[in-house]
């Protein structure tokens, strides 16, 4: 089968290095081959490719091989993956039993690095909250090492990733307490990042009782301006939070504007045929709306 290899072929293009204390280059049996789990059983927090991009990768594999090995390290009598779970998917699809693997014997959280970057510089497109979740996982883990991130090199707070600035990597984090109903309505463009940023501001307790309110009165989208009077909420109650999305409440008739022009430059003929011109009533009330987009003009 085209891109099979025979055993031992890696250990040999790469020399002595099977034999290293390091990292090394070898093929390994997809069936010793376990899916990375944190300490506490939770899987990795990316999703698996789509069958059809899936599809797309069996197939290169069956043409090329496998084109970059994965990572793995030894656990429990087995090897735990670190980076490459898509591509073992694919390659036992495309029929491989053996795939090849960078074997490394590292710790817990240099593991957690490994994961969380190769994703993070793999992957075409991440949901929000995949971010938030693996930069939560990467940020513990530089916690516990202290300045030195191991593996991935050395990186401050503000650096943990290559292609984003430190303060939208914060914006992700600050995800990580949301309310995992309203953190898939982020996932799904529903509620925009900086209104979930701004709703993640709201107690635990609270979002939840947001979130029962939303499901009692059929609510799907929150608007910016919605959720920071959702913030500024003293008493958060079912009530209050009605009021905000003017359930129950009558909306105020919007005020006569005391808006005087100067029509005297205009024959009373003008003003009749203006009058009963549809166009220039639609023209006059696009201009009142581009002229409140321009300047800025909000509810508050």
């Amino acid at each position: 089968m085209a891109g099979s290899r025979e055993s031992g072929a890696w250990a040999n293009a790469y020399g002595g290095l099977g034999q290293s204390t390091g990292p090394r280059m070898v093929e390994l049996p997809l069936s010793q081959l376990d899916p990375w789990r944190g300490q506490d059983g939770s899987p990795q927090p990316f999703r698996k490719y789509t069958p059809e991009k899936l599809q797309e990768l069996v197939e290169s594999i069956k043409t090329y091989g496998v084109l970059e090995a994965i990572h793995v390290r030894p656990h429990n009598g087995r090897f735990q993956i670190l980076a490459g779970h898509n591509r073992c998917n694919a390659a036992a699809l495309a029929g491989l039993k053996k795939i090849p693997a960078i074997l490394d014997d590292v710790d817990d959280n240099t593991a957690i690095l490994i994961m969380v970057e190769s994703n993070l510089r793999h992957r075409e497109k991440l949901l929000p909250s995949e971010k938030a979740h693996a930069y939560k996982m990467q940020m513990d883990a530089l916690k516990h090492q202290g300045s030195t991130c191991g593996q991935v090199g050395h990186k401050s707070r503000d650096e943990i990733s290559n292609d984003e600035s430190g303060r939208q990597i914060q914006r992700y984090l600050r995800l990580n307490f949301l309310n995992p109903v309203l953190l898939d309505k982020v996932d799904a463009e529903i509620i925009g990042m900086t209104t979930g940023v701004d709703l993640s501001y709201i107690p635990a307790a609270d979002q939840e009782v947001l979130v029962e309110v939303m499901n009692a009165n059929g609510i799907d989208k929150i608007s910016g301006v919605q959720a920071r009077k959702l913030r500024r909420i003293e008493s958060f109650t079912p009530e209050s939070i009605c009021e905000v999305f003017h359930i129950g409440v009558e909306d105020k008739k919007s005020a006569a504007l005391p808006i005087k022009l100067d029509l005297s430059k205009y024959t009373s003929r003008i003003m009749l045929r203006l009058k009963r011109d549809p166009a220039f009533l639609t023209a006059m009330q696009q201009a009142m709306e581009d002229y409140i987009q321009t300047s800025g003009i909000t509810e508050e």
